[in-house]
């Protein structure tokens, strides 16, 4: 879905980011209950919930550093298990999104 000129001006489209990034957290709250990781599981279900109701750029914020502090703290991660797997992903897309906005917004 191309962002329009105003939705670039006012920075990352809500709809987009769910689109990139939600899945992934649904299939990482998968991965983490089938793992019996319940406080990891409790902690991504509530980022999941924020983005989910994020309707502007700046409701973006919350969950972008709640995912920025989570892999911050984990743990070195465990042999690569699908949880893992799936956090990396998500990183990489925040990440990617992150640059992207940043990009939109520089001045040349």
């Amino acid at each position: 879905m191309p962002v329009t000129h105003k939705e670039a001006r006012n920075g990352m489209n809500p709809a987009v980011v769910r689109n990139e990034i939600e899945p992934l957290l649904s299939e990482l709250l998968r991965a983490l209950a089938d793992e019996g990781r319940a406080t990891e599981h409790a902690i991504y279900r509530t980022i999941r919930r924020c983005l989910l109701a994020a309707s502007s750029s700046c409701e973006l914020a919350q969950p972008f550093h709640d995912l920025s502090s989570m892999a911050t703290v984990r743990p070195v991660p465990s042999p690569a298990n699908d949880a893992n797997i799936l956090l990396a992903r998500i990183l990489q897309k925040a990440e990617r999104l992150t640059l992207a906005d940043v990009e939109t917004h520089e001045v040349h």
